[in-house]
């Protein structure tokens, strides 16, 4: 099979991408423990998502299929990994309680805060993030998520710097091992009793000089 053509993220199409990661994300457990109400998740996760890839685009780098975009995945640089409250200002990150409600908000924040702690521990400084991957149920099982991810591996490799991802969702796990990530912490939250898993992808190592 041909692996699907990927492109940079156009602004133009942020619209569009925002609503095939939403569609991605309907029965993911993070999501859904953020808007239980299925309607609601609906109605309001294309929003999240726009904001989540506007942060993406000013620091780090979105890559979706040529064509309609189904997913995208978002990297954040190794230099402009940690979200800091000046680069959600920024890049209007900061308007997340506006735009899903402050109590979804607060069950999102609480869950990335609890991740936070084990991302400063268990990677280098220097490290690709994947902030976010999602592609739409009906282009699933094409190989797009490994595609969409294939560009920033390979520079990671080629720049000696370990990938870092978390995933709140079991059926991810299999896909991100494959792709030669490593799980370092499988832990619960204790609020949501959400299963969380960080991974660790290391460059390959570089053959001893002889």
């Amino acid at each position: 099979m041909k692996p699907p053509a990927i492109v940079p993220l156009r602004a133009a199409d942020l619209d569009q991408t925002a609503t095939a990661m939403s569609e991605a994300f309907q029965d993911d457990p993070l999501q859904k423990y953020m808007l239980p109400d299925p309607a609601m998740r609906v109605a309001l996760s294309p929003g999240l998502f726009a904001l989540i890839l506007r942060y993406g685009l000013q620091f780090g780098e979105v890559i979706t299929n040529a064509g309609p975009p189904a997913g995208a995945a978002i990297w954040l640089k190794p230099t402009e990994w940690e979200v800091t409250p000046e680069r959600a200002a920024a890049a209007g990150l900061d308007q997340l309680p506006q735009v899903i409600g402050a109590e979804a908000a607060e069950r999102f924040l609480s869950v990335l805060g609890t991740l936070e702690p084990y991302h400063h521990k268990d990677v280098p400084p220097a490290h690709w993030y994947l902030f976010v991957l999602g592609v739409a149920p009906s282009a699933q099982g094409r190989g797009l998520g490994r595609a969409l991810m294939q560009p920033v591996l390979d520079r990671a490799d080629a720049a000696g710097l370990p990938c870092y991802l978390e995933t709140a969702s079991a059926k991810n796990v299999p896909f991100y091992e494959h792709l030669g990530f490593q799980c370092v912490v499988e832990t619960v939250e204790a609020k949501s009793g959400l299963r969380l898993w960080t991974f660790r992808r290391d460059p390959p190592r570089k053959p001893a000089a002889i």
